[in-house]
């Protein structure tokens, strides 16, 4: 905040280096993620792997025909064991062959303390920029500083580190509202059409699994929003108990939640989860436990990661998803750097456009 006459002088400069057009965004099941020498992936410490370049010396040295110097982004993203994070990484690698911009990558392996090391390796190799999706949102907030006391301009994406310049991501509470709907509706229609019984336990009542992920605090507002989704939604008159609440992030703790929780509740016919990524382990789970069938049960996750829309277009016990095209955001960032290095920073946050998925519009997407 303190550096806005600093980044307005590199500003100038940044427009005199960068192309004038910019490639439109595509759809994110439409897209064919490409790989370019002007895109850097640096592993979880921050140092380059084999054949990548970094730095703007580097940069210089790799400038293109056209005798302007690419823009350098750093990227510390959360968690490339997370298939969200891989479509968002996707999305700005193929941006950033369009749009002239030296991107570097680093895997902060579900880390906190990683981010940290890697805004300062940012830092030592100049960058213009610094994009954060943080595993924990007040541990990288002196990096944050320290990079703005270097000229750099800091944009969280998806989660918010106090402190940064800009904000690019959901409303959490909603979010998690628009999947909670979705498994709402399914219990609706069954009531509708005379089995509910279905999925009701021995006592009369619908078992709900919340997969949250409380680590992360503004997610907290995105599980509580999955919870009042469903209830707000559910016109019967069955109760709805929650017989687990636990955190999972990606597929492979997503199935050993399920694993435990189908376990202890045999009778649990939703599950309500905050991620596609942590769904797609849940219903892994569920296959191994036949009594579970697509008609007494229920998935929900968010995101619209590919392998959650094939799920839905074959009518399984995957019931739904919440489209927020994380390869569409991970070009859109670019803009809002631009103008941070234009302009200074955004006050406000800048909210992702969200959209359902269920077998009702899933043939709006192109299935691979």
């Amino acid at each position: 905040m303190k550096n806005r006459k600093k980044w307005l002088c590199m500003a100038a400069c940044a427009v005199l280096m960068l192309s004038a057009a910019l490639s439109g965004c595509s759809s994110p099941k439409a897209d064919t993620p490409k790989t370019d020498e002007s895109t850097a992936q640096t592993p979880a410490g921050g140092a380059e792997t084999e054949g990548t370049t970094s730095g703007s010396e580097t940069a210089r040295d790799n400038e293109p025909a056209s005798g302007k110097e690419p823009l350098t982004i750093g990227y510390t993203v959360q968690s490339m064991e997370n298939a969200y994070f891989v479509s968002i990484v996707e999305g700005m690698e193929a941006a950033a062959k369009e749009q002239n911009i030296k991107l570097i990558v680093a895997d902060a392996a579900a880390d906190a303390s990683k981010h940290v090391s890697q805004i300062e390796d940012f830092i030592s190799q100049q960058v213009d920029a610094i994009i954060i999706s943080p595993v924990d949102q007040q541990a990288p907030a002196d990096a944050v500083k320290k990079a703005q006391e270097a000229g750099i301009p800091v944009i969280s994406l998806d989660q918010e580190v106090e402190g940064s310049d800009a904000f690019f991501g959901i409303s959490e509470e909603e979010y998690g509202r628009m999947g909670g709907e979705i498994a709402g509706n399914w219990l609706n229609e069954k009531e509708a059409d005379g089995t509910i019984d279905d999925v009701l336990d021995s006592d009369g009542k619908i078992e709900v699994v919340v997969v949250r992920y409380d680590p992360i605090s503004s997610v907290i507002l995105r599980a509580d929003g999955l919870k009042k989704g469903l209830e707000e939604t559910y016109t019967g008159d069955k109760e709805i108990v929650y017989v687990s609440e636990q955190n999972a992030a990606d597929a492979a703790q997503g199935f050993e939640l399920a694993e435990t929780a189908l376990t202890a509740n045999p009778e649990v016919s939703v599950f309500i989860c905050i991620n596609d990524s942590s769904a797609l382990g849940v219903y892994e789970s569920c296959l191994t436990h036949k009594e579970h069938t697509p008609e007494n049960t229920c998935i929900v996750g968010l995101d619209a990661l590919p392998e959650a829309l094939k799920l839905v277009s074959q009518d399984t016990m995957y019931k739904g998803t919440v489209d927020i095209q994380p390869s569409q955001k991970g070009a859109q960032v670019f803009d809002i750097v631009r103008d941070v290095l234009a302009n200074g920073p955004i006050e406000e946050q800048i909210v992702y456009d969200m959209s359902s998925v269920t077998k009702e519009n899933i043939g709006d997407y192109t299935i691979e």
